[in-house]
């Protein structure tokens, strides 16, 4: 089991508020007291360094709402943080607790006091009986008692094999220096959500334990869709984002965020929401992630520069200021990279030298202490993926970087593509989906958007009938297996949108940005099947798959590889949580947000002959894609 330090940083993680709170305190304290301390954390730098734990002070200027920390100015580990009212940081995040009023009774106080001793004196006695010695009740678990309803309920702790006070602080840079060795994995469920070494309910037998509001990484996993619909099953899992914040409406948002699971059948929804919540904590910088300091001319062709990871445009970098104003928030364009300055590199593993290549940790993590004066990066989960295994996880890490990537080609240059025979697939969930929405007032169907890559990818858009505001929303999906493709398409299309016809347009979130343009099929025909090309059906796929996960990936990584781009993968998994979770990273794929630099996004139209030269950056569609 774990220790109280194992069970502190679980804590923490699900205390968002307070957290914030704490940390208002801290900078309203360190306004006050200035900078009294001075001087910078001393790291190890150069090529192949991992950086030395060193203590260092905390400063006013490194509380910026965006930008927490520098990551010049704390060293991989503060045990000695600076102490603030009873509060303190580690790795750029508060970790006290915060003084609140003691909501109980006397009478309460005295029953939970009770029910301790009690438990206490059963571990003893069992201790002494070989029967039962391995049955006591408070090994590895906290217990809460609701004295609303006297319920009880029972949250695991797991141990942190990364922990400083009880394990190896280093386990994860060891493990990022060593070669990534895949193995091959038979496929045991292919019907629903991607192919998979295990099924559903497996999944979430294996790892029901991480889902708690006091020791889980997953809070709760609620249905959000009608618990009687029998096509549309979708769940939101609750889950910290692991950002404290001293901006109110900041905060709103993370209390908000969710992630979100989608499926054909309520298993797979509720499995798909568990794994996209632990795929985005896996993802977020704590502050034990392997690294090293160096400038990009220290590590020479090791090293993989930010602009051709994220391909923003001379144009975007020039007028940043002004774009990032006027644009959505996901559209953000950051500061130009300064490859004189030394930042931190993350080791990735490359499937196709079998080598080590570095990248900017910003890149690597969400909510990394990016420095104000050099905020070249933010990280986004492209490519992220969990799985039960660690090819299962890369091989839908891989099929997101498709999918996005033939949705920024599709989108912004406005082509018009075949639309799919749904019936041709033989699968009755999509045929009785399209009568669904037709009973709803809207059509649906489906575009086949694949690139040059050769990879079945698809959009799945909706359209109101019965109002001149069209309400477009969309789902897209991309898998070796089309019938794969075409279900996570769709699905994503009522996990993501179909709510919209229930509230006010203004309400609509990130869909009221198309409804602002005012999208529609007749003003913007790329968004509807192109007439001119026959529907493409089932039999026009050829079977890329294996039954093999393993052989899957190294098709993908071919495929790659031949249209002159190479496969990287970051193992993100966390030791404590089990669950493989990666970040696939292919340079010269598209992302499918605003970032308009040369490369694929105007050569793949001109290559598959749809456009005899490539459009301009001002011919791009100018509305922006929303997801």
């Amino acid at each position: 089991t774990g220790c109280w330090q194992c069970l502190a940083h679980r804590l923490r993680g699900n205390r968002e508020v307070e957290a914030s709170v704490l940390k208002q305190k801290g900078k309203a304290r360190l306004a006050e007291e200035g900078n009294r301390e001075s001087g910078i954390g001393n790291r190890e730098s150069g090529v192949g360094s991992r950086g030395a734990h060193q203590q260092a002070p905390l400063t006013p200027q490194s509380w910026g709402e965006q930008a927490p920390l520098t990551p010049q100015s704390w060293g991989e580990q503060a045990p000695q943080a600076s102490q603030l009212k009873g509060q303190s940081v580690e790795f750029g995040r508060v970790t006290g607790c915060l003084p609140t009023a003691n909501a109980f009774l006397s009478s309460t106080l005295e029953t939970g006091l009770n029910l301790v001793t009690t438990e206490v004196a059963k571990w003893i006695v069992q201790l002494g009986v070989e029967e039962t010695a391995n049955l006591a009740t408070l090994v590895g678990k906290v217990i809460t008692l609701n004295q609303t309803n006297l319920s009880t309920e029972t949250h695991q702790l797991s141990h942190r094999p990364q922990c400083s006070a009880c394990g190896n602080p280093q386990l994860l840079s060891d493990r990022a220096h060593q070669p990534l060795t895949l193995v091959n994995r038979k496929k045991q469920y292919t019907t629903d959500g991607g192919h998979r070494a295990f099924t559903p309910d497996q999944t979430l037998k294996r790892y029901q334990h991480l889902v708690s509001p006091i020791t889980g990484v997953v809070s709760a996993l609620v249905r959000s869709s009608d618990p009687d619909s029998a096509l549309l099953h979708t769940y939101h899992a609750i889950h910290s984002y692991g950002a404290a914040t001293n901006n109110l409406n900041r905060l709103r948002h993370l209390l908000g965020h969710k992630s979100a699971g989608k499926g054909k059948t309520d298993r797979q929804a509720k499995a798909s929401g568990f794994c996209e919540a632990v795929e985005r904590y896996s993802s977020i910088y704590h502050g034990d992630e392997p690294r090293i300091v160096s400038t990009l001319g220290q590590l020479r062709e090791t090293a993989i520069p930010p602009e051709q990871l994220m391909k923003f445009s001379d144009y975007q970098y020039a007028h940043r200021e002004t774009l990032n104003k006027a644009g959505v928030d996901h559209n953000w364009i950051p500061q130009r990279f300064d490859s004189s300055k030394a930042i931190e590199w993350t080791p990735v593993w490359s499937l196709v030298t079998q080598t080590h290549s570095y990248l900017p940790t910003a890149f690597c993590y969400y909510n990394y202490p990016a420095s104000k004066d050099h905020h070249f990066c933010s990280g986004d989960s492209n490519g992220n993926a969990a799985g039960n295994t660690l090819e299962e996880a890369i091989l839908q890490g891989f099929m997101e970087l498709v999918e996005r990537d033939s949705i920024a080609i599709w989108w912004y240059n406005s082509l018009q593509c075949p639309g799919v025979d749904l019936a041709s697939f033989d699968e009755p969930y999509l045929v009785e989906l399209q009568q669904l929405y037709c009973g709803r007032k809207r059509d649906l169907w489906v575009l086949d958007i694949t690139s040059d890559l050769g990879i079945p990818a698809f959009a799945a858009v909706s359209a109101r009938t019965d109002q001149e505001q069209e309400g477009i929303i969309a789902g897209f999906g991309a898998h070796l297996d089309p019938r794969i493709a075409v279900l996570r398409a769709v699905t994503e299309m009522n996990q993501l949108g179909f709510h919209v016809d229930e509230v006010e347009p203004s309400e609509t979130g990130a869909w009221d940005e198309w409804n602002q343009h005012n999208l529609n099929r007749k003003d913007h025909p790329y968004i509807v099947p192109n007439p001119e090309i026959p529907l493409k059906h089932y039999s026009d796929y050829a079977q890329q798959w294996s039954d093999d996960i393993y052989e899957d990936v190294m098709t993908c990584v071919n495929i790659a590889e031949s249209a002159g781009m190479e496969t990287l993968v970051l193992d993100q998994t966390r030791p404590d949580i089990g669950l493989n979770v990666v970040k696939v990273i292919v340079p010269g794929m598209r992302h499918f947000w605003a970032r308009f630099a040369p490369g694929r996004l105007y050569d793949v139209p001109v290559k598959l002959g749809l456009f005899a030269e490539p459009l301009r950056e001002d011919q791009l569609n100018p509305i922006p894609m929303i997801l």
